[in-house]
């Protein structure tokens, strides 16, 4: 999309979950706010990529997997995706934040000293990958390039100091 879309606000239109027996049924307001939130026109996309969120939060407990839902929703809805790339990413990060918290749950309430390594190396691994995910999407939406701002330049007597663009030829 070449315009710049602002996600719907979560307070007038909520999208809702509902369990029936082992399926999970989304309930969206209205097509707009779907697309919205993923700065897409593509229904089919939106639709799955809002698919494969909700399915993240895999748990039995109803009301956990609703809020588990929710949280993923509105980290998308924060991201503001723009582009094919911020959508799976944004989807990827809430993922892997989702895992990275209910891992960490786990490791707090490990019996044993096994139980609490195995969980610690996957929080660990999980907490790479979201920071190496950030940094991906920092890149993407700089474009690869990177802002240096000097505060401070001090030059003694008898230096000399450039200020501006230097290239090499």
């Amino acid at each position: 999309m070449s315009k710049k879309k602002v996600p719907a606000k979560a307070e007038n239109k909520k999208i809702g979950f509902e369990r029936k027996d082992d399926q999970i049924r989304v309930d969206v307001p209205d097509l707009t706010t779907l697309l919205d939130l993923f700065g897409t026109d593509n229904t089919d996309l939106a639709h799955g990529l809002l698919l494969q969120a909700a399915g993240v939060s895999g748990t039995s407990d109803f009301k956990r997997l609703q809020q588990g839902c929710e949280i993923i929703i509105a980290i998308i809805s924060d991201f503001a995706p723009q582009d094919a790339t911020e959508r799976l990413l944004s989807v990827q990060m809430a993922a892997t934040h989702t895992s990275l918290m209910a891992i960490s749950t786990k490791m707090n309430d490990a019996r044993t000293l096994q139980q609490h390594e195995v969980y610690e190396r996957s929080f660990n691994r999980l907490a790479r990958t979201f920071t190496a995910q950030s940094e991906t999407l920092r890149k993407h939406r700089n474009r690869g390039q990177s802002k240096v701002t000097v505060e401070h330049v001090t030059v003694n007597e008898g230096g000399q100091a450039i200020v501006g663009r230097i290239e090499k030829s």
